[in-house]
This record gives structure tokens, sequence and C-alpha cells, in this order.
């Protein structure tokens, strides 16, 4: 079973010229970190390993409908993964 942890809860420190590097309770973090708006609704998730951003990104419209996806290898964008959407579902794009 994976974490699930709000992204409040994780520290962060930078290296490498400023990528992030993801703690939970002193340990490098595996799982997945979210962030809300400050309404409650869910802003995006984060797949991570060993503290790097590793795996998938997703981002939300308010209404929930996905906004951007794309996957992360060590905190860099995967080239041809990047997929958006509008507010009602409909793919916009894809890179």
């Amino acid at each position: 079973m994976s974490l699930y942890i709000n992204e409040d809860d994780l520290e962060c420190r930078f290296e490498d010229g400023g990528s992030p590097v993801w703690e939970y309770e002193g340990r490098l973090f595996t799982g997945i970190l979210f962030c809300n708006e400050a309404d409650g609704t869910l802003a995006y998730e984060q797949e991570c390993e060993n503290g790097y951003e590793n795996g998938w990104y997703c981002s939300y419209h308010t209404n929930g409908c996905k906004d951007e996806a794309f996957k992360r290898h060590h905190n860099h964008m995967v080239a041809g993964t990047y997929k958006r959407w509008d507010e009602d579902g409909k793919l916009l794009g894809s890179m």
C-alpha cells in the first residue's frame, strides 16, 4: 500500500540546482503526495520514489476533471507523456 500524504505534511529540501527532494518523518518519501486548493478540492497529485518526483503527475480543474498529466523521472518530465484537457474533459493536446 502506497502512502498518500498531503504536501503540507512533507519536508522539502532542494538540491542539484533547485530540484525538490521530499522527506516524510525523516526518511526519503515514497508514495503519492497531493495538494488541495483552499476550498479543499484536489489541486494535484505526484508519485514519488526515494524522495524524487518519479511517476505520474496530474493536476485537476476545480470541477474535478483532469487538467494536465505527465510522467516524471528524477524530477524531470519524460518526453512524449504530456497531455492537457479542458474543463469538460476534452483532450486539448499531447506531446
